[in-house]
């Protein structure tokens, strides 16, 4: 999809400092098609003192959505295009966020997706607009528009300010004993028995614990793999970030969970690490 010169587009921004759980803003400037003759237009400009950037990305496009709803300009402009450097929206705005929302927030895997309330949010403002409201992906700062966007999210995130967002689910992030920079990947569950370390806890629908690990292999005392996955509110609850535990998984690969957490493990004060 390519821009078009006669829809009203919005480059919406979200920031987060410290992500998550830092100062967070989000921003969204209108640009409206040459014939109409008017001024780019800074229309979401908000901050807030605790949030993530996935959901300050997600916020910015609910914001733009209103705004849409709010000043329909003129009548013969029938389309809107929301551009944003965010694959988080684009992936996932026109086909599973529906999906997601008829399967009471979960994936096709029974996985629970985090920002639900977002999402949900999001897929009704866009319905109550009443016009064509296309998601376009754009790499950030590749327009003196995008550059200024990304520029007034930054500051409404540096400036905090009395938004407040009250979904936010605080989780808890600490430091990954294996250090390449790869992303956790879902935990092969076969129903093993295996120490955990948790690095990260994000809070998903209703409470559900996603947390990332490293695996601790007891005979060398090394720290291997950066992994996820779920576990129920109270039982996320006891599996402290930073200390060991020997857990139970289930037999699902697709969607591993933690069933039990079977005893505490003391670890080593140093031990080596695995990339």
């Amino acid at each position: 999809m390519s821009i078009d010169p006669h829809a009203i587009q919005i480059y919406a921004d979200g920031s987060c400092y410290k992500n998550p759980g830092g100062e967070s803003g989000c921003a969204a400037i209108v640009h409206y098609p040459d014939k109409l003759g008017l001024p780019d237009e800074l229309i979401v400009d908000s901050g807030c003192s605790e949030s993530s950037n996935n959901r300050m990305e997600l916020m910015a496009c609910i914001k733009s959505l209103k705004w849409i709803r709010q000043h329909r300009q003129r009548p013969d402009v029938m389309r809107v295009q929301i551009i944003t450097d965010s694959t988080y929206i684009t992936n996932n705005v026109s086909y599973n966020a529906k999906n997601w929302k008829e399967n009471k927030w979960r994936n096709r895997h029974g996985q629970p997706m985090a920002n639900d309330d977002l999402w949900d949010e999001l897929l009704k403002a866009r319905s109550k607009t009443r016009l064509r409201v296309d998601f376009l992906w754009q790499a950030g700062k590749t327009s003196p528009i995008a550059r200024q966007v990304d520029k007034a999210a930054k500051a409404a995130a540096k400036r905090g300010g009395l938004d407040v967002d009250t979904g936010y689910r605080p989780g808890g992030v600490s430091r990954s004993m294996v250090t390449d920079r790869a992303v956790a990947e879902r935990f092969p569950a076969n129903g093993q028995a295996v120490v955990i370390r948790p690095y990260v806890k994000k809070i998903m629908h209703q409470g559900v614990h996603r947390i990332s690990f490293n695996i601790f292999d007891e005979d060398s005392q090394t720290y291997n793999g950066k992994y996820f996955a779920f576990a129920e509110k109270n039982l996320g609850a006891e599996l402290h970030m930073g200390n060991g535990h020997r857990v139970q998984f289930n037999l699902d690969p697709n969607h591993p969970q933690i069933l039990e957490r079977v005893e505490e493990v003391s670890l080593p004060k140093s031990s080596r690490r695995r990339t």
